[in-house]
């Protein structure tokens, strides 16, 4: 059971989407609680329960603000979604749901809400759950997406290899262009190492007879990662990184810091966790 915290979890770091979704679920909160009333709040009854109802949809503002678009810049490497796990998500809910409990509380205690002077830690958790579990709600269903989205594009590459075959041919000339058709990359495919992201260039890494050579251009890894979908040599293993199998000599490191050796490459490749078992297997059947 508690192996099942370790399991990766996915984090939304995307700043727009959060954004956004702080904004509806918050202005959702305050719609729900003036429509439904719940524990004693009316806002036909009197001003300040209008404004307690405000104050709590600024305060869970507030509260997934900090928490989604502040901490994850303090402590990138704590909020990174290549390391982010069950366990980690329900610290971080628990302690959103705590904040808010405490805002909640004292807000109450400030505006002498009626029906919350009793028991108001407990009445101010219960209200706190709602928007904690709309927010939630909004991160599964964006996660969801995603991964349909996933699902449908590796049907359409699928697709497109069935009906143009799979190339295997390592003889085979890449060409890269950049983004201004300026530069262009031209190598065999056996020769080219690995392919990773550097802001908005990509650094080509291929060798050149016994030497490892780098070249930059501007470009996104993800329209490289399109132009060669066809390879089936050429795999992605990790967000910001696609190196050619054949060139790959081990697989090194432990839980969760695992990465890639390539001989004749100064650095380790990093990969991700969720790409060790089938790296195992291809280096394996090599």
């Amino acid at each position: 059971m508690f192996e099942n915290l370790n399991q990766p979890y996915p984090f939304n770091n995307n700043f727009k989407h959060n954004l956004r979704t702080i904004a509806f679920v918050c202005m959702g909160f305050m719609l729900i609680m003036l429509y439904f009333q719940p524990f004693g709040i009316n806002f036909l009854a009197s001003p300040k329960d209008g404004y307690f109802v405000l104050m709590i949809g600024l305060v869970s503002a507030a509260t997934f603000f900090f928490n989604t678009l502040i901490l994850p810049g303090l402590f990138p490497k704590i909020f990174d979604s290549e390391r982010w796990t069950v366990r980690k998500e329900l610290i971080w809910n628990v302690g959103m749901f705590i904040f808010m409990i405490t805002g909640f509380t004292l807000t109450a205690l400030v505006f002498r809400i009626s029906g919350m002077q009793s028991l108001t830690v407990f009445r101010s958790g219960a209200i706190a759950l709602l928007p904690l579990i709309l927010f939630n709600l909004a991160n599964y269903n964006n996660s969801l997406k995603s991964k349909v989205a996933q699902v449908i594009d590796s049907g359409r590459h699928w697709l497109a290899e069935e009906r143009k075959g799979i190339h295997t041919g390592a003889d085979e000339v890449v060409r890269i262009e950049s983004e201004n058709a300026k530069e262009v990359f031209e190598a065999e495919l056996k020769n080219i190492v690995l392919i990773q992201s550097a802001s908005n260039y990509i650094e080509i890494f291929y060798r050149e007879g016994a030497v490892v050579r780098k070249q930059m251009i501007r470009q996104t890894l993800s329209k490289v990662e399109s132009l060669l979908s066809g390879f089936q040599n050429i795999i992605k293993c990790h967000r910001c990184c696609l190196v050619n199998i054949d060139q790959i000599s081990r697989l090194t490191g432990i839980s969760p810091n695992y990465t890639l050796e390539a001989n004749g490459l100064d650095f380790r490749i990093p990969l991700s966790r969720q790409n060790v078992s089938k790296f195992r297997k291809l280096i394996s059947a090599k």
